[in-house]
């Protein structure tokens, strides 16, 4: 890195070692580091000297980050989940002292990009929400590689995910204070994850036969993608408290107001961990709205296929949404998404959509992905050693670069912010 001398305050990071190697790699360049475990599943991703562990309470912690940050002149402060308790606490320190904060995702761009976005996603996103401004900073740049590099097996994903959160879980006595940020207890979602694995092989070959027969036909149908119950994306950038909410409105608002040839097919989350029996759900309002028999529930099945023909996608915000304008398909966001913007997304009441939805203009989708890919992402992944590595050389690229702001992909003020108060989401740490 060209710059030296920045100081970096790492907080909870991914369940996976791609933190340690951050920091490791900038320190390794002349930096300052100091990483802050909570709980033993952090300890387990990263431990040695630059690390320390916080005991205290939930409520103290705000007043012991912000001496810290004050004490050893942090300059950036990074962390994984932009709304997880500890780090919305510590955001708010730093935005008193000046202090850069630096959050990173699974990209909007997908497969192989991560996202790093100062500081955080959705309704506290900086990026522009005016396509013409988003024209003019992707005008020149290149179109995103899409193809994917890297690969890893499936159980060193859930292995690390469960060693993480079940080890927070069994040896709660070694952070009895610590406050996990989970809409389900591990034990619980784990256990449910082995019916729902069986009911996903089952379900398969049927989906696909469906998905088949709607991309064959001439029935017009529109998608609602379901996105995953503890996702904090939709605790934290929706009016959604319950993803049941969102099924029921999407639903009956189809009844009420979507042509009378037209079918809604409801597609379960690939990841979803079976705690909620989706199909019987849907099975249910479809009933209760007397539209059962115009309701179709995918679980599997090809969603870029489904996508192609599909009359439009309905999420809340899911990063589906992106895969839908890609696909030319029109979208209609009922949360807060980065890509929710005039011009791309439908942006009128959700009873117009499914008479009159909104064309993406495809230049302006293109223009979207060339900045998103330019000025917030790095390509790589958090598990594989070749993913990680890129990932890193790109981490820090961005950071020796000054992120977003260089490309002009950086509002002082997150912009979604007024949208976001008008939905009841709560807009912590900005006033």
């Amino acid at each position: 890195m060209g710059a030296r001398g920045m100081k970096f305050l790492f907080l909870q990071g991914h369940p996976s070692f791609f933190a340690r190697d951050l920091g490791r790699a900038l320190m390794a360049h002349g930096h300052f580091v100091r990483r802050i475990n909570f709980c033993v599943g952090d300890w387990l991703f990263w431990r040695g000297p630059e690390c320390t562990f916080y005991r205290g309470s939930l409520a103290a912690w705000e007043a012991h980050v912000e001496a810290l940050m004050r004490r050893e002149k942090i300059t950036h402060l990074v962390y994984f989940a932009d709304r997880q308790p500890y780090h919305l606490a510590a955001q708010r320190a730093a935005l008193r002292l000046g202090v850069v904060c630096v959050s990173h995702e699974f990209g909007y761009l997908r497969p192989d990009w991560i996202l790093v976005e100062e500081g955080g996603q959705s309704a506290f996103s900086h990026f522009p929400d005016d396509l013409g401004v988003i024209r003019a900073q992707a005008e020149g740049l290149p179109d995103p590689d899409m193809t994917s590099r890297f690969s890893h097996p499936f159980w060193q994903e859930a292995v690390q995910e469960v060693a993480y959160n079940l080890g927070n879980f069994l040896l709660w006595p070694l952070h009895p204070r610590f406050v996990a940020d989970r809409a389900h207890v591990p034990l619980l979602e784990y256990l449910a994850y082995l019916p729902r694995q069986w009911r996903g092989r089952r379900a398969a070959g049927p989906a696909q036969v469906l998905v088949a027969e709607r991309v064959a036909g001439t029935m017009p149908y529109f998608v609602l993608a379901l996105q995953m119950q503890g996702d904090y994306q939709i605790r934290h950038n929706s009016r959604y408290r319950d993803m049941r909410d969102f099924v029921r409105e999407v639903i009956r608002s189809f009844a009420t107001d979507a042509p009378g040839a037209a079918r809604l097919v409801v597609k379960l989350h690939p990841m979803d961990n079976g705690v909620t029996n989706w199909g019987r759900v849907v099975r249910a309002e479809a009933a209760a709205a007397g539209i059962a028999d115009r309701v179709d529930f995918l679980d599997g099945g090809d969603l870029a296929a489904l996508l192609g023909r599909a009359q439009g996608c309905v999420v809340v915000n899911s990063t589906v949404g992106l895969h839908a304008l890609r696909a030319g398909c029109p979208v209609k966001c009922l949360g807060i998404a980065s890509y929710d913007i005039a011009g791309l997304t439908h942006q009128g009441p959700l009873a117009d959509f499914w008479r009159s939805p909104t064309t993406p203009d495809p230049e302006g989708v293109r223009a979207l992905l060339r900045l998103f890919a330019a000025a917030l992402h790095v390509r790589g992944d958090f598990f594989s050693v070749a993913g990680r590595s890129e990932a890193v050389a790109g981490f820090m690229r961005l950071l020796d670069d000054g992120l977003a702001r260089p490309h002009g992909a950086w509002l002082a003020r997150p912009p979604r912010l007024v949208r976001a108060r008008a939905e009841g989401v709560s807009t912590d740490p900005w006033a």
